[in-house]
């Protein structure tokens, strides 16, 4: 169970010292697959399994994220930012063996966050509006359907649905945000679908849950402030340039 880690250092050792962009994706690959095997089948750890695969996917996250993160420091002319894909994953894959019962929807909610984080920061870095799109709705995504049928509350279809729906509204009001840190101007054609499916989302909630509809609606309507004040925020740093 040593040879792997090891093996990555042997490779990561050299990588470092001659500047071998290679030799360290290769090493630090290793590296974490090696750690996260010598987690999993050592047995002087006092965990539980969950636990110790929580652990050996973050140990395979590090390696990616090691990746990023030497090319990031050398300042490379293509900076690595397709290891935060593999590594974000990874990462919501750790923390949902490690903090949850592990369900499949805190699959869903774990694994899209990280993966919906990784594009956001490679399509702000990179000023790349096409990874924007696709991080803002799957951040929009996974927290709605967690929100909606994994926080164990009981709900009916209705409400659940409408619950995902506003969330995945939300998603789209993150484009209009992040889009401000790249772009000068205003986009506003994600106003369209982030609307109606908030309207149809509180409508259904109302439908399903009448009662609890107005602290619902006011909550999320909190959100959307808050994003709206951190647009402006944004814009008037903006101006100031």
């Amino acid at each position: 169970i040593l040879f792997f880690p090891l093996f990555g250092a042997v490779l990561l050792l050299p990588g470092f010292a001659s500047h071998r962009f290679g030799l360290v994706v290769a090493g630090a690959i290793l590296t974490g697959i090696g750690a996260g095997i010598f987690v999993l089948l050592n047995q002087q750890f006092n965990l539980t399994l969950n636990q110790r695969l929580g652990l050996m996917f973050a140990a395979y996250s590090l390696g990616f994220l090691i990746i990023w993160l030497v090319s990031l420091i050398w300042k490379l002319q293509y900076v690595a930012w397709w290891g935060l894909i593999p590594g974000g994953i990874l990462s919501g894959l750790g923390a949902t063996f490690w903090y949850t019962e592990a369900r499949f929807i805190d699959f869903v909610l774990f694994v899209m966050v990280g993966l919906g984080l990784a594009l956001l920061a490679w399509g702000v870095f990179e000023h790349l509006f096409g990874l924007i799109i696709p991080g803002s709705l799957v951040l929009g995504v996974g927290i709605g359907n967690y929100l909606a049928w994994g926080t164990g509350i009981e709900q009916n279809a209705l409400s659940q649905t409408g619950i995902m729906l506003v969330c995945f509204g939300l998603g789209f009001a993150l484009i209009i945000l992040f889009s401000r840190v790249i772009t000068p101007h205003f986009v506003w054609w994600p106003i369209i679908p982030g609307a109606v499916l908030a309207v149809v989302g509180w409508g259904l909630y109302l439908g399903g849950n009448p009662g609890g509809a107005a602290s619902f609606i006011g909550n999320t309507g909190s959100v959307a402030l808050i994003i709206l004040g951190l647009y402006l925020l944004l814009l008037r740093r903006e101006i100031r340039r």
